[in-house]
């Protein structure tokens, strides 16, 4: 009976050994599924016009279908809107108001006329607001900046 306990307490590491044998594997597990997460998803970035540049509240939102900013949790309006698109730009999500500001997906984007294809550079690239927060409006209303025209003309006698 005694050899059996004996054997029992060798067999069994003392609890901080294991804590401290165990740490680096569960750090490195959990940092692993981070990067996976994060590597998974991005690629959706780039099936939006200037996914990489979507800013709300002076923050990079780079998670744009999702209410945290780093991605992942509940779709937000945007997000639910690309998902049924098949996570795609189309003509229609592109025209569509996700978020209810009275802004276009597109017009928020950088792709007011609705143009832009994966792999394009869209339109516009600065004052870009999120399309899935209501809080968050662009000051832009064009594409670009008007033509003005300096031509003079003259009219003949």
């Amino acid at each position: 009976i005694a050899d059996s306990s004996a054997r029992q307490v060798h067999s069994t590491p003392p609890p901080r050994r294991f804590c401290s044998a165990m740490a680096p594997r569960f750090v490195g597990c959990v940092l692993g599924s981070m990067a996976l997460g994060a590597a998974g998803f991005s690629h959706f970035m780039k099936e939006i016009p200037n996914g990489m540049s979507v800013i709300r509240n002076s923050e990079s939102w780079y998670g744009v279908g999702h209410y945290l900013a780093m991605g992942s949790g509940p779709l937000n309006p945007f997000g639910k809107e690309f998902k049924t698109a098949g996570y795609q730009w189309t003509p229609e999500l592109c025209a569509a108001d996700s978020d209810g500001d009275g802004q276009s997906n597109g017009l928020e984007l950088g792709d007011p006329e609705c143009q832009w294809t994966p792999g394009d550079v869209p339109s516009r690239s600065s004052e870009i607001s999120h399309p899935g927060f209501a809080d968050s409006t662009t000051s832009a209303t064009t594409s670009a900046e008007p033509v003005t025209d300096t031509s003079t003309t003259t009219s003949e006698p």
